[in-house]
């Protein structure tokens, strides 16, 4: 007996809310699922004539690395698309630019190759084609930067690679849908460039499983409040980010429902 088509076209994920709500409000028909004791916030509804999933994992490598595989448990689906910000580690990447994610490695371990065709797909919407470094803590110095981007230099045969940036999610999606057997891509719009520092206090505000603490963020900025024009303004670039995002992901998930090779 054949084995049942999944119920939807994608589901795309996100870390934080505010990375997929301009997507969301884009849905028809939106209704939300339940996450049960896993505590992912799943929505679906239909884009164009797509039936998607989304949903939110939260932030860091553990979250990011349940949830998904709960996203995909909950909400099947044909392919997976993760969408949300990244900093910089190739200098010419602009804040607001969209990086279609062909590879991902972590700190230690193998590239994990996305789907070619989900690439292209982005690649007609004007995303740069570029590897992902999911680190084990927020880049949060021009130096720490450098360095990873030595590590993915390392993968881009010639010494160099297209464009390069650094998250702390992307290698958790890559591989909840290569378990699920399912192709994948990582859609992501740069937050911060190369050049620049965040605040040492995000890491510092960081739990056990790795995603940052709003309360923690916020006892730090009592202790260093020379920090919140820097977070303020990136903030209001994860927004800016969030819009590209989303008419980047439409623009991928309309195209590979078109793909044969994709259903």
């Amino acid at each position: 007996m054949a084995d049942a088509a999944p119920e939807h076209d994608a589901v795309v994920l996100a870390a934080m809310p505010e990375e997929l709500a301009p997507l969301r409000a884009l849905l028809a028909d939106a209704r939300p699922v339940d996450g049960g004791s896993f505590g992912v916030d799943i929505v679906t509804g239909r884009l164009g004539g797509s039936r998607v999933a989304l949903a939110v994992t939260g932030d860091g490598d553990r979250n990011a690395r349940l949830r998904a595989a709960a996203a995909l448990a909950l909400a099947p689906a044909r392919v997976l698309l993760a969408i949300g910000v990244a900093g910089a580690l190739s200098e010419d990447l602009v804040p607001g630019e969209l990086v279609a994610v062909t590879g991902v490695l972590r700190e230690r371990g193998p590239l994990l190759a996305a789907s070619r065709e989900l690439a292209d797909a982005a690649g007609h919407d004007g995303a740069r084609a570029g590897i992902a470094v999911t680190a084990d803590r927020i880049a949060d110095t021009v130096a720490e930067k450098q360095r990873l981007l030595a590590l993915a230099a390392g993968y881009g045969g010639s010494g160099a690679v297209a464009a390069a940036v650094v998250d702390l999610e992307s290698a958790a999606y890559a591989e909840a849908a290569i378990t699920a057997r399912i192709p994948w891509l990582i859609l992501r719009a740069v937050s911060d460039t190369a050049a620049e520092a965040l605040p040492a206090l995000l890491n510092h505000a960081r739990d056990a499983g790795g995603a940052v603490r709003r309360g923690r963020v916020v006892a730090g900025l009592l202790r260093d409040p020379s920090a919140l024009p820097r977070l303020l303004g990136l903030r209001r670039r994860v927004s800016a980010c969030a819009e590209a995002l989303a008419r980047g992901a439409a623009r991928v998930i309309a195209l590979s429902a078109l793909n044969p090779q994709l259903r």
